[in-house]
């Protein structure tokens, strides 16, 4: 029997800051910054942005070294508002390089609220390994409700993911026809869950008589789902649509 191969995308949690010139009074409005400047916060952390008592507050850019930074809006020296990050870095247990980007709202220096994440993952000798894609909803640092879709060189080569209000819909499959693999139980693999109610199938058949009779109850009951699944599976592909191993 074929291995599962379930895909995920590694979270690369953005730092806090750290010390900063000494606070003194003043407003903490992000209209109220002062004219840009540059502050030197590490030996290899640089801002360059609207300052407030001595921290950055207003739009400005952060860079930790030459592979990670951020440019957006500050409140009292914490990344708040909107904002782009992109972080560069090499995964030591594995060698491969993963890139990482987020685009969207932050609030007291972390991801919080709508927002756009992708990642691609390279190896060693610059071959992209894996690419993905999460939109929705944040909340420090994660995804918490909307989509997450991943295309990997793996068997198969594409994951999907939603997540909603006590909702869950987890796919392993190819994004060629989603609706009609879901129609026919063609999928390579499906996890469901909305409240108490949990169903699942493989592609394979089960092992025991009685495993091969729950695996067909569950996607027949999959299958009486297909209108309420079918705009999950369209934005599925619109998203795995933007995903290339190039």
């Amino acid at each position: 029997m074929k291995k599962k191969f379930v895909l995920s995308l590694m979270l690369a949690c953005a730092v806090p800051f750290g010390v900063f010139a000494p606070a003194g009074g003043g407003t903490s409005s992000v209209e109220a910054a002062s004219a840009k400047q540059w502050l030197q916060i590490s030996s290899r952390t640089t801002y360059y942005g609207e300052v407030a008592n001595g921290k950055p507050h207003g739009r400005g850019t952060i860079k930790w070294g030459e592979d990670k930074q951020y440019s957006g809006t500050f409140v009292n020296g914490k990344r708040s508002g909107s904002g782009k990050y992109i972080n560069t870095y090499t995964d030591a247990s594995t060698g491969r390089e993963h890139t990482v980007v987020y685009n969207g709202t932050w609030s007291g220096d972390a991801m919080n609220g709508s927002g756009t994440r992708t990642e691609k993952v390279a190896e060693p000798g610059g071959m992209i390994f894996s690419s993905g894609i999460q939109v929705g909803s944040f909340k420090a640092n994660a995804l918490n409700r909307g989509y997450e879709v991943v295309h990997a060189m793996a068997d198969p080569d594409y994951s999907f993911s939603y997540r909603g209000a006590d909702y869950r819909l987890d796919v392993l499959g190819s994004n060629m026809s989603l609706v009609q693999d879901w129609k026919t139980g063609t999928l390579f693999d499906v996890q469901y869950r909305k409240g108490s109610v949990r169903k699942s199938y493989s592609l394979f058949q089960g092992q025991t008589a009685a495993e091969e009779k729950a695996r067909l109850a569950s996607l027949r009951y999959l299958q009486s789902k297909t209108n309420e699944v079918t705009p999950i599976l369209w934005q599925f592909k619109a998203l795995s649509n933007r995903l290339t191993l190039k």
